[in-house]
């Protein structure tokens, strides 16, 4: 099982939290204004130092990539070639990093990339497609907000002769695809943990003896999907009373903490909680292991979600102790996994070759993951 990390790209934000402490400090009079200045200096050359080591590391995955790719696949060549890059969004860490690490792979290879943000609006992301195709790129990658809402413009340029990698998520009318794992497939992943965990730690409940909050989302289509698997996966064990909460910003974990204190005031024989992503996750994980937290039976307590990062990776190691109820995840792989299946779907259309679909797995991270 795999079981990397991608904390090495999460530099990227920090370097933005740390430029915004510096643009505070600045703004404040103190008597220590020579003092305060210097300190501000040494903030910002490190933030530049963590900025640099951010884009060296993608530097490196991208290289890492392609010397595998090339030593499996053979030698890619997309010199004159550009390549139309089209994300939903880059709004959190993952997908910053992704995004930056495809870039740096098919730029590596001579190309010139495209790259356009549609901010999870469909008809935003037609419009980059259809412009393009107008620019003449003679590749498309699509990681579709919506892959049936794309396919009609994804099918217009298929038809005009430019090949469509379909990204992460299923597009009809591309010419290839490159899934690592789908959400819906992530879910069930989810589901399935958490019910292996119920086993383990209530091996005689009855029928509806097993209270289980699902803190759900629908801001993006990956996040209604993911929630959807979760649900029917957990609903289809006996055992499970459910209880479902959406919340309204799945990257707001203040939020998410703020929902489950509600829940389990309301609720407080809730014995375990799935939620669709990990910013959901911590946020519930950091109420239940807090003074003010009203479960007192840790060890009978346990969370399960979808990503993964260093600090989820932490709390499924201490919850071998009972330090933290977060006890499993499901990753996509690692930066260098995800990046490398598609510079294997994108070879070919580089190398003017027939395209090919790449697919992979959802991997189930759990304390014996880390034995």
């Amino acid at each position: 099982m795999k079981k990397r990390f991608f904390g090495l790209f999460l530099g990227a934000s920090m370097v933005l939290s740390m430029l915004a402490g510096c643009g505070n400090s600045g703004s404040e009079t103190t008597a220590s204004t020579g003092a305060a200045e210097s300190e501000t200096q040494a903030a910002s050359e490190a933030a530049g130092e963590t900025a640099t080591g951010a884009s060296e590391a993608i530097e490196d995955t991208a290289q890492s990539v392609a010397d595998a790719v090339e030593e499996t696949l053979g030698t890619v060549n997309g010199e004159g070639k550009l390549v139309g890059i089209t994300v939903p969004s880059i709004g959190n860490d993952f997908a910053l990093a992704v995004t930056n690490a495809m870039q740096e792979a098919v730029t590596a290879t001579g190309a010139t990339v495209q790259f356009d943000s549609a901010e999870v609006d469909v008809t935003t992301q037609i419009s980059q497609i259809e412009n393009d195709v107008t620019m003449g790129c003679d590749i498309l990658v699509v990681w579709a907000v919506n892959g049936d809402g794309v396919a009609s413009a994804v099918e217009q340029a298929v038809n005009q002769g430019i090949p469509v990698l379909a990204f992460a998520n299923e597009i009809p009318t591309a010419s290839c695809s490159m899934i690592s794992a789908s959400d819906a497939d992530m879910g069930t992943a989810c589901g399935e943990i958490a019910l292996d965990w119920l086993d383990q730690t209530f091996p005689d409940a009855g029928d509806g003896e097993i209270k289980v909050l699902a803190i759900t989302a629908s801001t993006y289509p990956e996040a209604g999907w993911r929630s959807d698997a979760i649900v029917a996966k957990v609903s289809e064990d006996s055992r499970v009373n459910l209880i479902e909460a959406e919340v309204a910003d799945w990257n707001d974990q203040a939020a998410a903490r703020t929902m489950v204190e509600n829940q389990l005031l309301a609720n407080p024989d809730v014995k375990m909680i799935v939620t669709c992503n990990g910013t959901t996750a911590l946020g519930a994980e950091s109420f239940v292991m807090s003074s003010a937290s009203n479960i007192e039976d840790k060890a009978n307590f346990g969370i399960f979600t979808v990503d993964q990062t260093d600090e989820i990776d932490s709390k499924i190691q201490a919850s071998v102790n009972n330090e933290s109820v977060l006890r499993g995840t499901i990753s996509m792989g690692t930066i260098d996994d995800t990046v490398g299946d598609f510079m294997k779907a994108m070879t070919p259309l580089l190398n003017d070759q027939e395209p090919v679909d790449v697919n992979g797995s959802a991997f189930k991270v759990t304390p014996e993951s880390f034995n």
